[in-house]
């Protein structure tokens, strides 16, 4: 009788984790493809803790899916790209065939979400969404574009000390938040510090969304276009909504 009673407690202990577990989680998916639709298979997608530590991971399949079951919370950013393209990494393709990583920043996983990614020779790194007080309303973003193609024109030259960002009569850019397009009011490249000295990036304004979402937060979609070679990337950013208006 003990023993019935012991296998009943354990297994109801069993169920009662399992759902738990199945709360606790939620689904980060979608496709990888280059900006002509086409899937990209065996691309690595991977999701970063805000220590920049991988803490998921996986590889897209034939036809460019992916996904990832991941704990809900905060993450740092999701990244994605295929390891033989990346000329950091040490790719022996052609320079014309490399290519630089997407990334989505400040993911908030709090329910399943699909990231449908695009990547190609323009990344577009480091993005963050604010809002100035007592200013016109709408969002800054900051972010820093990078051309391939630019860092493979000064042979004699390291990446790191070139300027990989082009100038903003050659920068095209387009802002969507929450999938709506938001007008771009000011593009403004600047510089940013870094300990080997300056890099350069840009400071943007848009909008504020028409309308708005029953989510907590807004997602932010920025594509970008150097115009002077056809380099092209896109970065997506999640954003907690203000108290505020």
């Amino acid at each position: 009788m003990r023993r019935r009673i012991f296998i009943f407690l354990f297994l109801l202990s069993v169920i009662y984790l399992s759902g738990n577990a199945q709360t606790d989680s939620i689904t980060i998916s979608g496709i990888v493809t280059d900006f002509n639709g086409n899937p990209v298979d065996s691309a690595f997608v991977e999701l970063k803790q805000s220590d920049f530590q991988t803490a998921y991971e996986t590889l897209t399949d034939n036809m460019g899916r992916y996904s990832l079951k991941v704990l809900k919370g905060k993450y740092l950013a999701l990244a994605s790209l295929k390891l033989s393209e990346y000329p950091i990494g040490g790719s022996i393709l052609p320079k014309d065939k490399q290519r630089l990583e997407f990334w989505a920043w400040n993911v908030i996983a709090e329910e399943d979400l699909n990231i449908d990614i695009k990547y190609h020779r323009l990344e577009v790194y480091g993005v963050n969404v604010f809002r100035i007080q007592g200013a016109t309303p709408g969002f800054s973003i900051y972010c820093r574009p990078m051309s391939l193609t630019r860092g493979f024109s000064e042979p004699d030259k390291e990446l790191n000390f070139i300027d990989l960002c082009p100038p903003p009569e050659e920068l095209d850019v387009k802002v969507k938040i929450n999938e709506a397009p938001v007008n771009v009011n000011l593009k403004q490249k600047v510089k940013e510090y870094v300990v080997s000295g300056v890099c350069y990036g840009y400071l943007l304004h848009v909008n504020l969304p028409i309308e708005q979402t029953s989510r907590n937060y807004d997602i932010f979609h920025i594509e970008m276009t150097d115009l002077k070679n056809g380099d092209k990337g896109e970065a997506v950013s999640f954003r907690e909504k203000d108290d505020y208006e």
